[in-house]
């Protein structure tokens, strides 16, 4: 078996409770050489606990003889960098948002193509096994999809992190972070087209593209299997900056309609994230735990109709991690030539219905 070289470009928050330990413990599949960061004291840290080099760039680290790298910067950054990794003649796996604007999506695709080489994005839900039953379960229901509700209440990952042991950079020079900044900007108003007003460009950058991207993709996949997809956007609205997003769709080719509300809790340790789809007699439902909490159940709830009866059936599938099984998805498509699983393509899909639904709250 084919064991590739990888570096880790950002080493933040899921690169040290995921991708670091989950790369290190799929010793078959990958050998971790190097790591890169502009912290001083997590590289330091980092490096010194695993054995690994360490880079203050990551297109320093690019020349260390990798066969694949893992992009988990900053999101402004992962299109360069994953251009810039695939002219290397490297295969990359890239966190979600790929780019917040489709245009350098396509310059991927592009640099991919001409490469010749893997290019995967980290939307780890699609490898959820309760979500994958869920798919096979879609396609055997007959009737019209009626409606599918997306909700999250986010408190943020600390109260399910606190107990790892986390190296957290606060020596990053102002300088960078105001380079970050800058470059966030300037990809959102070239996704919008405008200048947009401050609470939708924040409300684009952090509830959409940070946090319901991965249920607007996950919602994507069901949609392919249940015969369905998204249609003409219906609403959208941000709700104080980073706290909340909204947006509706009506499905097509039924009279059905799609809402997904995401709002930050950061005072309640409460993490709830359910999508329901309903049928005329049926109704299916995934509860996801917070995705920090490695093999906790996705719980999927099944209710059918037994006359004036209800039948509720709760499916537990496995305990397979859905963090680890991305990875593995990722070696055999760089391998085995396995289908990408999460191609820059659906990524491009995503982040164009944002920008649609962004430019409608915009408008309001």
């Amino acid at each position: 078996m084919t064991r590739l070289k990888v570096g880790i470009a950002g080493c933040g928050l899921v690169t040290q409770v995921e991708h670091l330990p989950n790369l290190i413990n799929l010793p078959k599949l990958f050998e971790v050489v190097a790591i890169a960061d502009p912290s001083a004291t997590v590289r330091t840290a980092l490096s010194a606990r695993h054995g690994l080099r360490a880079f203050e760039s990551a297109t320093e680290m690019m020349a260390a003889g990798l066969d694949a790298i893992v992009i988990a910067t900053p999101d402004s950054y992962h299109a360069d960098l994953a251009v810039a990794a695939l002219e290397r003649g490297l295969h990359v796996f890239s966190e979600k948002p790929l780019a917040y604007n489709t245009g350098d999506i396509a310059r991927i695709i592009a640099a991919r193509d001409k490469a010749g080489r893997v290019m995967q994005v980290g939307y780890m839900k699609r490898f959820d096994p309760a979500y994958l039953m869920l798919c096979d379960l879609l396609r055997s229901v007959d009737g019209p999809l009626r409606a599918v509700t997306v909700d999250v209440l986010d408190s943020g990952s600390d109260p399910f992190v606190a107990h790892h042991d986390m190296v957290v950079g606060t020596d990053i020079p102002k300088a960078l972070i105001e380079e970050g900044a800058a470059r966030r900007a300037a990809q959102v108003k070239v996704a919008l087209g405008t200048d947009a007003d401050p609470l939708v460009t924040r409300g684009f950058s952090g509830p959409y593209s940070s946090s319901l991207v991965h249920d607007l993709n996950v919602v994507q996949g069901l949609l392919d299997a249940a015969g369905a997809k998204m249609g003409k956007p219906v609403g959208a609205a941000f709700i104080a900056g980073n706290s909340g997003g909204y947006l509706s769709a009506k499905l097509d080719p039924t009279d059905g309609l799609v809402t997904m509300t995401w709002m930050a809790t950061p005072r309640l340790a409460y993490y709830c994230e359910r999508i329901s789809m309903v049928f005329d007699d049926r109704n299916f439902e995934l509860r996801f735990p917070s995705p920090y909490l490695n093999h906790h159940l996705t719980e999927l709830i099944e209710r059918r109709a037994n006359g004036l009866a209800l039948e509720e059936i709760r499916h537990r599938p496995s305990y397979a991690e859905p963090f680890v099984e991305e990875l593995k998805a990722w070696h055999a498509a760089i391998v085995d030539g396995a289908p990408v699983v999460n191609t820059a393509e659906q990524a491009a899909t995503d982040m164009g219905l944002f920008a649609t639904f962004a430019k409608l709250a915009l408008a309001k």
